[in-house]
C-alpha cells in the first residue's frame, strides 16, 4: 500500500483513527471515511516493514482481548523505521481505581447525594464497559436519566461529553484535524467513501446479526495501567518505554499534529487517558 508522506518530510500512522486525524497522516479503522483505509486491526496491518516515523493508537486496545492486542502492537513495531515512536493512548485503569476509592471513602462517611452520584459515576467507568449488554449500556441510561455529577462527567469523559450534552462551543484551531472546525469534515468526503462506510456497517450487522456491544466491538475486553502497558510494549520489542501527558511527545511536529488535545482547548481531548511511549530500537539485539 502507498504510504503518504506529510509535509515535513516524515510518514506518520494512525491505528484506529476513528473520526479524528490528519488528512496528511496515513489513517486506517474499521470502517472507511475520507483519507481512511478500512482495516479490521485484528488482521495485519496493510503496510511495509518499517516504513513509518511515527505511529499513534488512541483508544484500540481496550476494545481488543490481551492476545489481539498484543498482536497489534507486534504490527505496530513491524511498520516503524528503527529509531521510530510508538505513542499508545488508553483508558487508564490506574486513575479510575484511584478515584473510584476516593469517592467510596466520601461517600461511605456521608451519604450526601452528591458524594453518591460521583461514587456512582466511578463505579460505572470501572465497569460497565465491560459488561454491557446493551449498546451505550447503563451509563447511557445514567445519562438519560441526568443521574450524574456534570462537573465530574465533563471531566472524565472530555469533547465526546460535548455532543451527549453540549456546552462548550469548538474553538477555531490552526489545525487542519478531521474533528476541528475547519478540517477535514467526514460530511465532504464524497459519495464513495459514504456508500463503502454504510456497506461496510451493514456487513458488520450482518456478521454480529445483533447491537449486542460484546459483538460489535463496543465493549472493553482488557484495561492497562502504566506498569502493565509499558510490560505489553517492552514485549513486543519497544525501547524506552515511558508515560507521557497529552501534549508532551516524542514523535516529530508533536506541536503541530497533537492528537490528543481537545477542540476546546489546551486540554486532554479525553482526560479518563493514559499515555506511553516507546521507540523502536536503532539496532535490533
Amino acid at each position: 500500500m502507498t504510504v503518504r508522506i506529510a509535509p515535513e518530510g516524515r510518514a506518520f500512522l494512525n491505528v484506529g483513527c476513528g473520526d479524528t486525524y490528519f488528512q496528511e497522516w496515513n489513517n486506517c479503522d474499521l470502517l472507511p471515511g475520507r483519507d481512511v483505509v478500512p482495516h479490521d486491526l485484528r488482521r495485519p496491518l496493510p503496510y511495509a516493514a518499517g516504513v513509518f516515523d511515527a505511529v499513534y493508537c488512541s483508544h484500540v486496545l481496550e476494545h481488543l482481548n490481551p492476545g489481539d492486542g498484543a498482536a497489534l502492537l507486534r504490527e505496530m513495531f513491524r511498520v516503524l523505521k528503527p529509531g521510530g515512536v510508538c505513542r499508545l493512548v488508553v483508558p487508564d485503569l490506574e486513575a479510575i481505581c484511584r478515584l473510584y476509592l476516593q469517592y467510596l471513602d466520601e461517600a461511605a462517611r456521608d451519604s450526601a447525594p452528591e458524594k453518591i452520584r460521583r461514587y456512582d459515576w466511578m463505579v460505572l467507568e470501572l465497569l460497565d464497559q465491560m459488561v454491557r449488554e446493551t449498546r451505550g449500556g447503563l451509563m447511557r441510561q445514567a445519562l438519560d436519566r441526568g443521574e450524574f455529577d456534570e462537573a465530574l462527567a465533563r471531566n472524565r469523559v472530555g469533547d465526546h461529553f460535548d455532543k451527549i450534552r453540549p456546552g462548550s462551543e469548538p474553538i477555531r484551531l490552526k489545525s487542519n484535524r478531521s474533528d476541528i472546525p475547519g478540517g477535514a469534515d467526514r460530511l465532504d468526503e464524497g459519495v464513495g467513501n459514504r456508500l463503502r462506510r454504510r456497506w461496510a456497517r451493514l456487513r458488520l450487522w450482518f456478521t454480529s446479526r445483533s447491537n449486542d456491544p460484546r459483538s460489535t466491538g463496543e465493549t472493553h475486553r482488557w484495561m492497562y495501567d502504566r506498569l502493565s502497558l509499558t510490560r505489553v510494549m517492552a514485549k513486543a520489542g519497544f525501547a524506552r518505554c515511558s508515560v507521557k501527558s497529552f501534549d508532551e511527545s516524542d514523535i516529530p511536529h508533536w506541536d503541530k499534529y497533537n492528537l490528543d488535545v481537545s477542540k476546546y482547548g489546551q486540554r486532554p481531548r479525553k482526560p479518563d487517558s493514559l499515555y506511553v511511549e516507546g521507540t523502536r530500537p536503532e539496532v535490533q539485539p
